[in-house]
Parts: C-alpha cells; sequence; structure tokens
C-alpha cells in the first residue's frame, strides 16, 4: 500500500534582514498560533492528488480610512492608563496615529511638532509615525487591528501595512502601535517609513496627553523629515514612570503577526528548487515519488515565515487481502487518498476473470469488501480481480491507473 505523509518539519519565524529571534511567545503565547502551517498528515497510493494548504496569521479587522479622515470610535478591549487617566475607546487617525477622545478637527497631516493644542493636532494620542498618508489609493485597505492575549497581558495593535504617502506615491509605510495592559506601555514598530519631502511633508513620533500641554516625541523624529528602512527597522517602547513622565527606549524590532487581509504573499517551492511553482496560498500537487515541500508566507514585505511539507510515497499498492484474516490492515482493498474535498471526481471499478464488474464506487473513502457491490451476502470468490480507477482534481487534472489484486479466503 501506498502511503504519501505529510511531515511537517518545522517552522521558522524569521524577519528578513535581521538574526533577531522572537523570545515573547512564553509571555504571548498567541504568536504560536500565528505561525505558518500546511495541513494534517494524509494518506495517499501514487498520483492521488494532494491539496496543500498554507495558513498563516491571526485575521485582523480591516479599517477603510480615505485621505485625512478618522475612525469612529471601538473598544480598546481593556483599561488602558495614559497620562494619569483610564480610557476604554480608541479611534485611528488614517496620518499615522491612534487616539483616546474625540476630535473634531479634519484629520492632522503633517508639521506637527508635539507638544501641540493646535486645532489640527490630535490629542491624547499616539503617534507613530504621523505624516500624510493615502489609505484610500486603490489596492487597500491598508490600516487593521486586532486585540491579542488573555487578562492581566492584553494587547490591541494597530498596523498600517505598506500604506501610501501622499506626495510620493511610489513609497508606503509599515509599521505598528501596541498597547499593553500589563504596564500600560506603549511599543511602536517601524519596518520602513521612507522620507518623502514632497510639499515639506515631515513626521512625527511620539505621544502627548489630552490637552497638548506635554507631549513625548524620539529624538531627531518630531516634525522632522526622517526615514526608516527595511534593513535597519526600528522599535520603540514608551513606559510610564509617573502621571505625566513616560521613559523611552530603544528595543529590538518586532512586527506583531496579525494578518492584515490580502498583504500576505506566498510562494510553494518543490524540492531543492529555488523558483516558486505557485502564489496562492492553496495547491494542488500529485507527486510520484518522495518530494518535500517548502511555503513561505511574507508579511507587508517585511516578516518571513516558512515551513516544510514531506509527501512520503510508497509506491505500492495493495496486491493482495483476506476478508476473513485477522490483519485489520488487510481485510478489505481501497485506494488510500485524501477528503473527497480535494477531488471532483472518482471512480474505481473491479472486475473478475470473465469481465464481469463486481464492485465500483465514487467515494475513495469506500473499500472493496470482496462481495458483489459489497451486499455483505454474495461472496465473491478466490482469484485474481483488475481495477480501474479514474480521478480528477480542482484544478482538473485527470489521473487513472490500473492493476490486479488477488482475493484470498
Amino acid at each position: 500500500m501506498q502511503n504519501v505523509k505529510f511531515d511537517i518539519r518545522h517552522s521558522i519565524f524569521k524577519i528578513r534582514y535581521l538574526t533577531i529571534l522572537f523570545v515573547f511567545c512564553l509571555l504571548f503565547p498567541e504568536i504560536l498560533f500565528a505561525q505558518l502551517s500546511a495541513g494534517p498528515d494524509v494518506t495517499i497510493n501514487p498520483g492521488v492528488p494532494v491539496t496543500l494548504t498554507a495558513k498563516y496569521g491571526m485575521i485582523a479587522t480591516p479599517v477603510n480610512l480615505t485621505d485625512n479622515s478618522v475612525s469612529p470610535f471601538d473598544s480598546i478591549g481593556f483599561p488602558f492608563y495614559f497620562f494619569g487617566s483610564v480610557y476604554h475607546q480608541f479611534s485611528i487617525g488614517d496620518n499615522g496615529w491612534i487616539s483616546f477622545i474625540y476630535n473634531s478637527y479634519w484629520g492632522a497631516t503633517r508639521n506637527i511638532s508635539i507638544p501641540s493644542s493646535a486645532p489640527t493636532s490630535p490629542l491624547a494620542c499616539i503617534l507613530g509615525s504621523m505624516e500624510d498618508y493615502e489609505p484610500g489609493k486603490s489596492g487597500g485597505p491598508y490600516i487593521f487591528y486586532r486585540r491579542l492575549g488573555e487578562a492581566p497581558n492584553r494587547r490591541l495593535v494597530v498596523m498600517w501595512c505598506q500604506c501610501p504617502m501622499v506626495g510620493c506615491p511610489d513609497s508606503s509605510v509599515t509599521f505598528q502601535i501596541v498597547l499593553n495592559e500589563a504596564d500600560s506601555s506603549i511599543e511602536n514598530h517601524i519596518l520602513q517609513k521612507p522620507s518623502c519631502p514632497t510639499w515639506n511633508n515631515t513626521a512625527t513620533l511620539g505621544i502627548q496627553n489630552e490637552t497638548g500641554a506635554i507631549g513625548r516625541a524620539i529624538p531627531g523624529k518630531n516634525a522632522r523629515t526622517w526615514s526608516i528602512t527595511s534593513g535597519n527597522p526600528k522599535g520603540y517602547r514608551y513606559t510610564p514612570t509617573s502621571q505625566d513622565t513616560y521613559k523611552i527606549d530603544s528595543i529590538p524590532f518586532n512586527l506583531v503577526s496579525i494578518t492584515p487581509g490580502d498583504k500576505i504573499i506566498y510562494r510553494w517551492y518543490e524540492g531543492s528548487s529555488t523558483e516558486p511553482f505557485s502564489w496562492d496560498s492553496t495547491v494542488v500537487v500529485t507527486p510520484n515519488e518522495t518530494t518535500t515541500y517548502k511555503v513561505t508566507a511574507v508579511l507587508c514585505n517585511g516578516a518571513v515565515f516558512e515551513t516544510k511539507v514531506t509527501v512520503t510515497v510508497v509506491p505500492d499498492i495493495p496486491n493482495a487481502f483476506a476478508p476473513n484474516s485477522n490483519i485489520p490492515d488487510n481485510t478489505k482493498f481501497r485506494i488510500m487518498g485524501v477528503p473527497a474535498g480535494d477531488i471532483t471526481r472518482y471512480n474505481i471499478k473491479i472486475y473478475n476473470r470473465w469481465g464481469q464488474m463486481v464492485f465500483t464506487s465514487s467515494d475513495i473513502n469506500v473499500s472493496w469488501d470482496g462481495t458483489m457491490n459489497n451486499d455483505g451476502a454474495n461472496l465473491c470468490p478466490d482469484g485474481t480481480y483488475a481495477w480501474v480507477i479514474y480521478y480528477e482534481d480542482v484544478n482538473k487534472t485527470k489521473v487513472t491507473n490500473k492493476g490486479s489484486v488477488t482475493l484470498l479466503r
């Protein structure tokens, strides 16, 4: 009997251009569920279609914003302490910030130097980074958020993923703002933020209170022209030390693995090939020999996840079976296959020596028990029987096979 088995050797979680290993899984176990997987083990016979499905990440909520707009309030998911006040709601400004209070302006864009109580400046806000973006451009949505974890270690993650920049349409930004319930700290992880000097377009990275009287900015990034590249991404943390003060630290870059809709690129590789054979999340393969498939998932052109799946092919279909034997796996004859969802059409026919059909089925999971059409009463005699199978996969790939099997009583 031929067996084809998916053997998930390992899942490697890495960030392109980085050698930093993530050490947060013990504190934040939801990261474990965000790794790339490629499906369960299966057993098949030669050439039976096998569907490999890559699944990655945690589904995030998309936010559809236009240029210079602000989202409605939504729940943070936990009480969050910020400059001495407790907040339960947040809104998202398309230009790279979140706020905890209602802001009546049309949306801050650029050149906001904090602290600032100007009418165009957001208040009770986290700017990370605030510049002029265009999330309404085709190809969106570009902004997402998700709540993660369990009390008292819940988090809210808001992400701008490859969001286009106003004035620099060929450039985009990818960064996250993370709120931590445990200590009310704030993290800001920036994969890339190009410089866009058009229209004196500067960017601000920092936080400020509800009145605009107190603000803390990252040095050199307060209404300045600056950039961060994917080859050298940055991470920052704001930790409250009193009602009005925060400690700012540089931290290892750690893009939280929420799934930003269609901003994930899958690539499948066969064997040792360095050229992908598919960019779809689901592929159908019909290996006739043991083959290892590798799939990668690239998140927002930054984080790269990888897993390998080995399809083991044992090139033998049973040539004999004994219904009355005490060997459980040898009392019926069947073609080993995958769930019916992988095969759109299947048929098997078995004939005796006189050409009479003694069994037929369109279900690959149904075995022949050695009686006339599995009626359980009319026993077929000892002898050699010919079989023919036909199957077609979801890609309309047609496969046929034939052989013989000996019935022993």
